[in-house]
């Protein structure tokens, strides 16, 4: 009844492997840090000092790569270990049931026990997909959002399995749900920088009006035209498939089953590869993004040295989303960096911020409190999903890069 759902103990073990090696390359790069060079001089002291220039940096780019993968891993254990528990208690209810019934093939409390512990091993082995889906998402993050090469993790690219779209669309695509910017998920792409953009767009009136003017269903081709843009000048580009491992968003739910769809997101996604090729779509930064899908002027905010936003650029936020506008935000490039939010039920609960990644900015507290979604979308394992506020401070500390346009303007 119950299907396989793998060895946690080995994916635990994989973490902690992982968490070992960012460890030692810590280690190495503070070892070199720490060397003198200062003390010899000629040819040799000069090519140490240019070598440790340029190898520090990718260290600890490495380094921090490790220990998110290792992250990633361990809070995918701990869904596998909860699944397997889940599938043991039903498989042990089945049998209970099953013997019940050829007892008594009438008892009718052992039919409903059969039939739900039936459900809750499916709901468990569908919790795990969900989870197996999101950790290959934030593995895909681990290396980085400019990074355009295949991730170290994945030599034989096991977790970006098509180069072209590969699942048919249908018009439902575009029902009244679709435009929920709390139910888009990013799937196995590692293209947040995008996903971010059209969820920015889904949060705003304008935004959300402006998709539905730029993604049409041809019911003759039985396709969508989805309206990129170069330069500012509009392009229509015909989507027919979009790729399987792409962006989702819920489609039904049924007790404990529930099935997905592909987003809008994925619209774009077909749509810009086609122009763009795959390479754009895995790694980038939001601005590019921003610039294609909607072929407006976008302004970018940032500080060189990475330190967050000052409390007067988060007021030129602000003044963008009042005039209807769009902003994107981005998190740090490194370190592990937990903090305390608050949902809009008013609960507090502790998340941990994706180095870096791309957010939504939702809206903007007078004190300078900053509202955002993450693209990982519902049930992720960093956050949970849902729109979230983070404190002045917060902000102040950790997200450094705001990428704004407005499509109404």
């Amino acid at each position: 009844m119950v299907a396989a759902f793998g060895d946690p103990a080995a994916v635990s073990a994989a973490a902690d492997e992982l968490r070992r090696a960012s460890t030692d390359v810590e280690r190495t790069r503070a070892l070199v840090g720490t060397a003198t060079p200062d003390l010899w001089r000629g040819v040799a002291a000069d090519a140490f000092s240019v070598a440790a220039t340029a190898t520090l940096p990718v260290a600890e780019g490495l380094a921090d790569s490790l220990a998110a993968a290792a992250g990633t891993l361990t809070r995918y254990a701990a869904v596998q270990r909860e699944a397997l528990s889940a599938s043991s208690g039903a498989q042990a209810d089945f049998d209970k049931a099953h013997r019940a019934l050829e007892s008594n093939p009438l008892d009718v409390l052992a039919a409903v026990d059969l039939v739900a512990s039936r459900a809750a091993a499916f709901g468990a082995a569908a919790r795990l997909q969900q989870a197996a889906s999101t950790a290959a998402a934030e593995l895909l993050t681990a290396v980085g959002e400019d990074g355009d090469a295949r991730p170290w993790w994945d030599p034989f690219g096991w977790f970006n399995d098509a180069d072209e779209p590969d699942e048919r669309v249908t018009e439902g695509i575009l029902d009244d749900d679709s435009f929920d910017p709390d139910d888009v998920a990013q799937g196995n792409i590692g293209d947040c920088f995008m996903l971010s953009s059209v969820g920015s767009l889904l949060s705003s009136d304008g935004g959300d009006e402006f998709i539905r003017d730029n993604v049409r269903w041809d019911a003759d081709k039985e396709g969508f035209w989805v309206t990129l843009y170069s330069d500012g000048e509009p392009k229509e580009v015909f989507v027919d498939y979009v790729f399987d491992n792409g962006a989702r968003q819920g489609d039904w739910d049924w007790l404990v089953f529930s099935g997905d769809k592909p987003s809008i997101a994925a619209l774009y996604e077909a749509a810009i590869r086609e122009e763009y090729g795959n390479d754009f779509l895995d790694g980038g930064v939001p601005a590019d993004a921003m610039e294609i899908i909607t072929g407006r002027e976008v302004d970018v905010v940032e500080n060189s040295d990475y330190s967050g936003m000052d409390p007067e650029q988060v007021d030129g936020l602000r003044d963008v989303l009042d005039d209807g506008g769009q902003v994107v935000i981005s998190s740090p490039r490194s370190g592990e960096n937990q903090i305390t939010v608050t949902a809009p039920d008013g609960s507090s609960r502790e998340i941990e911020v994706v180095n870096t990644h791309s957010y939504v900015v939702t809206r903007i507290d007078p004190d300078g409190s900053v509202w955002m979604q993450n693209p990982w979308g519902p049930g992720n394992s960093a956050d949970g999903g849902g729109e979230f506020r983070v404190s002045p401070d917060d902000v102040e500390d950790l997200f450094w890069r705001a990428t704004t346009t407005n499509v109404t303007g």
